[in-house]
Order: structure tokens, then sequence, then C-alpha cells
């Protein structure tokens, strides 16, 4: 899905719902407009998030903005509506 304006993604606060086998942290994104988002991220993927990249509980959505642009661009699916 592509959202057609992300900033009350980034003002919003993201919450780490789960890590899944093999390294992919899976934020749930509470949007200033009161919308829901999901947004799965691959933390093996030292290329893309460093070598020490530390995923905290809760974010500010700001601190996920590089990944809500890029799967927001390219549409993968890896950022997808709740409600």
């Amino acid at each position: 899905m592509v959202v057609e304006d992300i900033k009350p993604l980034i003002k919003g606060t993201a919450k780490l719902e789960s890590v899944l086998s093999g390294g992919i942290a899976i934020y749930h994104i509470y949007a200033t407009d009161g919308t829901e988002y999901q947004l799965s991220i691959d933390t093996s993927d030292k290329k893309d998030v460093g070598e020490s990249a530390c995923f905290k509980s809760e974010e500010k959505g700001m601190l996920l903005m590089r990944w809500i642009r890029r799967y927001n661009e390219d549409n993968s699916g890896l950022l997808t509506k709740i409600k």
C-alpha cells in the first residue's frame, strides 16, 4: 500500500510487537491521525541497520522514518495499514 502523507506516521509513536526468528522486528505505528500501521524491519541486514543497532520497545515514528519512507515508496508490503 502507498500512504499519501507520511507526516502523521512520522509524528506518531511506534511500539515493538515482536521479533521473529531471522531478525524481523515488527512495529505497530500509531499515527497522529488515528490510523495504525505495521512495519517490518529486517534487523539481520547489517548494511541497512548497522553493526550495533538497538531497537527499543517504544520509539518515536521519526526514528523509523528511513524504513517508513522506503517501504512506502517501493510499495513492498512491509508497511501495511491495520486500521
